[in-house]
């Protein structure tokens, strides 16, 4: 089982037709977008041309910056805040356009009037070089077709058992399971017509750099809305306590770390000498980083915000 959410490797067309939203079991259960195309989304690994960051929002005090990033198959939105300091820094940082990967959470925000908007809350976000991203749409490439692929076959027989499909991810199967379910009419084929920019991009025939759209797509949602998600609980003592032995083992790694960060598979089994598993270490650091409290700049690496 990953130790947290994993970031699937995706593209702005797929987000920006992921209108299903999912909530997890559990008090502090994660939010999750379904796609059409067979994915589970909490976390997102994107690529693209980012654009110089503009400033949103009224109050001074919690500032607000939000960014488009462009890859051959649409525009998706990323932005950051008070409570994503390292992520919110790095953002104001870019002079775009430039070539930029964004790790994130996926957001989405439902009008009144059935329009869907699509968001990226960046967790961290570097800028790159050519090659890295050609390496990264190539990673985004094989994974999107192999789901692609699960879809398909599902669609054809929704009955086939998950033994058929030669070692495939179970989250991969799940997912495409839902997809076909929840998306009984969308045109699949579409999409892998839209992937073929990104294979000319890695094979070097097509520009690097699309000139950033002047907005995000709106799309129509034609499913119903979900009930809203109930407010988040106050923490519980004993959860307090566990946060607080969360922090004092995240803070004594960094201390004795040569680099300044601490490495969450040590962080995870220190925090079991605790009596604390490795689901409960997931649900502290999701919990710790959406407060603001905790940030993870390098993947895999921690420290306090």
């Amino acid at each position: 089982m990953a130790l947290r959410e994993p970031a699937w490797r995706t593209f702005a067309a797929e987000l920006n037709a992921a209108m299903q939203e999912e909530r997890g079991t559990g008090e502090r259960a994660a939010t999750y977008l379904l796609s059409p195309y067979g994915a589970r989304m909490n976390r997102v690994l994107l690529a693209g041309t980012l654009s110089s960051p503009e400033t949103i929002g009224k109050d001074p005090a919690q500032p607000f910056w939000r960014a488009r990033l462009v890859d051959p198959t649409g525009t998706i939105s990323v932005t950051a805040g008070a409570f994503q300091p390292r992520a919110m820094a790095q953002l104001q940082s870019v002079q775009g356009p430039r070539t930029a990967m964004v790790v994130g959470k996926v957001h989405l925000y439902r009008g009144n009037d059935g329009t869907a908007y699509i968001s990226v809350r960046a967790e961290s976000l570097r800028t790159i070089d050519e090659l890295t991203l050609r390496a990264l749409y190539a990673d985004a490439l094989s994974q999107s077709f192999d789901r692609l692929e699960l879809v398909g076959r599902l669609a054809t027989d929704p009955n086939l058992p998950d033994d058929r499909f030669d070692g495939a991810p179970t989250a991969w199967v799940r997912a495409a399971r839902d997809s076909v379910r929840r998306y009984p009419t969308v045109d699949r084929a579409g999409y892998r017509a839209a992937l073929k920019g990104v294979l000319e991009v890695v094979e070097g025939t097509h520009a690097v750099l699309p000139p950033p759209a002047p907005t995000p797509t709106h799309v129509r949602i034609t499913s119903s809305e979900p009930p809203a998600a109930a407010p988040r609980a106050a923490p519980s003592a004993e959860e307090r306590a566990h946060e607080s032995a969360f922090l004092d083992v995240l803070d004594e790694l960094v201390d004795n770390s040569s680099d300044g960060y601490a490495d969450l598979k040590e962080l995870v089994q220190r925090l079991a000498e605790h009596g604390l598993s490795a689901e409960m270490a997931e649900e502290l650091l999701d919990r710790l980083q959406e407060d603001g409290v905790v940030e993870e700049p390098i993947v895999g690496r921690l420290r306090r915000a």
